[in-house]
């Protein structure tokens, strides 16, 4: 049994976000299709939900969520989630659009790990949050999709 607190699995979760937000500058400046680069510029912009939630909190809130153990470590989402989805120079906007769709559900899969454990409700509360969040975007995501909006 592996012990683990709060920050380990948020540091993960912000790690990943970081390689997200490369993961679409390289795309934006890879890409010969317009839309498509708008369509990335404006992901790696929106992309930071995890700071924006701890924000939210009162520092000494934080600071006890942060502290909290999590009794199993949960898997985290790998480079994989990347490199599985290589994406060509002239990949349509659905194309992105599908993979952002795909790298969402592996943070929500993250958040909901920390969710199955018994963990305190302040903890529950804030994985929750963020799995609102991830859905919310998932939710949009189609909607740009289904629009032809890029």
């Amino acid at each position: 049994m592996a012990f683990v607190t709060v920050d380990d699995v948020l540091c993960t979760a912000e790690g990943f976000e970081e390689r997200l937000v490369g993961y679409y500058k390289a795309l934006c400046d890879g890409s010969t299709r317009e839309g498509v680069r708008l369509l990335a510029d404006y992901m790696g912009r929106h992309r930071r939900r995890l700071s924006a939630a701890l924000e939210r909190l009162d520092p000494d809130e934080r600071e006890r969520i942060c502290a909290c153990p999590i009794c199993y470590e949960p898997v985290a989402p790998d480079v994989s989630c990347f490199k599985d989805r290589e994406l060509a120079p002239d990949a349509t906007a659905h194309e992105v659009l599908d993979v952002a769709i795909e790298i969402d559900e592996c943070l929500v899969e993250l958040y909901r790990q920390v969710l199955r454990q018994d963990v305190e409700q302040e903890v529950k509360d804030l994985f929750e949050s963020l799995v609102r969040s991830e859905e919310r975007d998932e939710v949009v995501l189609k909607k740009i999709k289904a629009t032809d909006y890029f």
